[in-house]
Parts: structure tokens; sequence; C-alpha cells
């Protein structure tokens, strides 16, 4: 007959049961400044930061990024980021004002953030998202950023040309500061102007975006003419001229929500975000591309910035489907939940046939404005065309204002086009 030996089941029993209580060991948490690259990936996707499995942290093409186009993240603990001062307030003070009509237009809307609470079950919310990033200045009421380097970027042969640009926005309403409307029908100006080299300095357009939602007037100035000739409004979706840029996405979004066919906000959850990017400034000084120490320029697909600091962030996740006659079909989106911030962190976009076209990255650092205020400004943006192998980027300068004290609507506007090149 076998025999049991009772102290030695029970000394196994007792070990079993500990174990079953104490579970599986916990995920091991990364060192501050693991870099995360097409090298490492597959080691650290079971691992954590603070807490997360890394694996769940990455968003949209995110991984395909990394392990076929040599993206790269420095993961860092995240730490408070800079808003916009007097945002918070402005929201609390406006609060519950604002609302959509029927056609889904913003309507009764002053200043802060239009809609504060967001419900995933509200079938508007993807809206009130959109409103929530483009019609309050939580970049600022007035934007001048020059130089804006464009670097047009060959994934095979490296960097194919650099051209110099001013970026200028000014809100009429939404704004930061008194008087928070300055015309109820004009929501802002929007300028992307090319100054360098001179065989394209000129090229470029001013929008001017409506409250009500109509399509923009849409100027460019003419050099030969020495005039500011109005366009189609169907503009504001075109390519931006040697760019793999679409004007509706210039600075991550620029558009109104009904000129597309729907929005939804698909959830809130947690990705990697920069939002204390760590990386330098255009070396104006420089040379070649002795001026762009934030790129790796050297290293095929030549596109990629050095790695940056990316932290765990709340985002929300959003899906735009424009009308048939857009290049893009879906834009697939994530932008930070944080309210006042909606930082448009990440971003996929697909072709006619659905299948993955762009991918757009907004990386952020915090800034001293000049009216004094803190609050982010953008320090990177890249756009790459995954099917061409192509990309267009720029890094932040000392040359970008935010606020800045003698901004004023007239030198925005279509007729201030010509000056813009000066």
């Amino acid at each position: 007959m076998l025999k049991i030996d009772l102290s030695r089941l029970l000394a196994v029993s007792g070990l079993m049961a500990g174990l079953a209580v104490a579970g599986p060991a916990p995920a091991e948490e990364v060192p501050e400044g693991t870099l995360l690259s097409a090298a490492t990936i597959d080691g650290l996707l079971d691992k954590t930061l603070e807490g997360k499995p890394i694996r769940s942290l990455l968003v949209g093409q995110q991984e395909k990024m990394i392990r076929e186009f040599g993206w790269q993240m420095k993961l860092v603990k995240a730490k408070p980021a800079a808003m916009a001062s007097g945002l918070l307030e402005l929201t609390e003070k406006y609060k519950g004002q604002a609302s959509l009509d029927a056609g889904k237009h913003l309507v009764n809307y002053t200043t802060g953030v239009p809609f504060p609470d967001l419900d995933p079950a509200d079938p508007d919310a993807g809206y009130k998202l959109v409103y929530n990033a483009l019609r309050v200045g939580w970049l600022g009421d007035a934007l001048n950023l020059q130089p804006v380097n464009f670097l047009i970027i060959d994934g095979k042969k490296g960097l194919e040309k650099e051209q110099g640009w001013v970026y200028r926005r000014f809100l009429m309403s939404g704004r930061l500061s008194e008087p928070y409307v300055l015309d109820k029908n004009i929501a802002k100006y929007e300028a992307l102007i090319n100054v360098y080299p001179n065989d394209t300095r000129g090229l470029g357009l001013l929008t001017v975006n409506y409250a009500d939602g109509r399509l923009p007037d849409v100027y460019a100035y003419v050099k030969s003419l020495r005039r500011v000739r109005r366009l189609s409004s169907g503009a504001w979706a075109d390519p931006v001229q040697g760019t793999d840029l679409l004007f509706d996405d210039t600075f991550g979004l620029n558009l109104d929500p009904t000129w597309y066919e729907g929005w939804k906000l698909l959830g809130k959850r947690q990705g990697l975000g920069v939002n204390h990017s760590i990386l330098p400034a255009l070396d104006e000084k420089a040379s070649g591309k002795a001026k762009y120490p934030f790129m790796r320029l050297d290293e095929p697909p030549h596109w990629n910035f050095q790695a940056d600091a990316y932290e765990v962030s709340e985002v929300w996740e959003l899906e735009g489907t424009p009308k048939n006659n857009h290049l893009v079909s879906r834009r697939h989106m994530f932008l930070g939940a944080t309210v006042g911030a909606p930082k448009m962190y990440w971003q996929d976009h697909y072709d006619r046939k659905g299948e993955h076209w762009h991918t757009e990255s907004i990386t952020y650092k915090d800034w001293k404005w000049d009216d004094g205020r803190t609050g982010p400004t953008v320090s990177g943006v890249l756009l790459v065309d995954v099917q061409r192998l192509h990309a267009t980027a720029f890094g932040y300068s000392s040359g970008f204002h935010h606020n800045p004290p003698d901004a004023k609507a007239a030198d925005y506007a279509p007729e201030a086009l010509p000056r813009m090149l000066e």
C-alpha cells in the first residue's frame, strides 16, 4: 500500500496556499531614462513605467514606428506641466454657457474651455473635444513663431531641403485676455507663410476661420503681382507646398469640426507623451545639419528626433472621419485629457483605402510667454508618410512668441500678408 508522508504533504500544501495568496510576482519597473527602441522593445513591453505595463502605454501606431522606423523614447517619471495661467479660472467662470446647436456648431461661447466635463457616452463628445482644442487660447491668444524651419526628408536619401516659414495665429474669441471676444463672427486668423528659400518665398496661405463653421476665406500673396488674392475655400485641406503636411495638419489640427463627417470620442486611457521635452532648440548660428541638434539626420530613415522624454499621460482617444473629398479617410488621435491642455501627442491618418498613410507626433515643453504667463509651447512636430518613406519635421526656436504684447488683429489679417514677408 502507498504510504503518505503526512508532514511533507502538509508542508507542500502550506507552500502552495502561500503562493496562491501571494499571486504572481509584480512586473519589473524600468529605471528612469530607459531607452525604448527597436533594439530594446521586446525586453521592455512587459515591464512597467510608474506601475503601468509599457505594452499598454503604446498608442496608435507607436509600436510600428519604433520597430520599423527607428522611433525612440526615453522613459521618465511624470511631473506637473505648466498650464496657461488663468485658463482654469476662466473655465469655471463661464462653465455651462457654451453648447452645440443642431448643426454641431459652437454657440453661446465666450472664453475658457467650452466643455470641461466630457463624457464618452455623449454622442457629441468628440465634437466637444475638438472645440476644446481649437477654440480657446491654451497655447496663447496670439502666436508669432519664426523661424519655423521645415526639414523635408527622404527616408532613403536623407535631408532633401530646408524651408523657412512664419506661423501666425490670432484668436478673435476664446481669448485669455480681455476683451475675450473681439469679433463674434470670426474664430481666428491663421497664416503659414514661406520666407526661405527665395525661389519659394511668399508661398503659403492665410485663412479666416468663422465662428459659425462656414468654410474659411483663404488668401495668398502673389509675388509677381505684389497683391493678395483670394483662393478657393477648399484649400484648407490641400497639401502645404513642398511638404508632407496638409493644411489641416498644421500644429496637429487646423479646421472647424463641422468640416468633417463626424468625430467620435472612444474613451480615456493612459499613453506616452512628451510634456517636458529635453531636446535642444534650433541653432540659428550653425550651418548645415548642425542647425538641427534635435534630429538624427545621419541615421536612416533620417527623419527621427533624438530620444525625447516620454511620460505617462492621461489621453483621450478620438476618431475623426473626413468627408469623401478629403485625402484622409480616418484620423485616429490621442489628445491630453487634462482640462485646459488638450495636447495632440500622437495621431495616425489612413488613406481612402483604409491603409496607414501618415503618422504625426507633436511634443511640448513649458515656456515663459511674452505677457508673463506660463504655459506650453510646441517643441517639435514630425509628420511621416510611411507609404512614400518621406517626412516633414521641425523643432522649436528662441523666436517662438506667445501673446506678444504688441499683437493686434490687423497684423494677422489678410491685408497684413505682405508685411509677414518682411
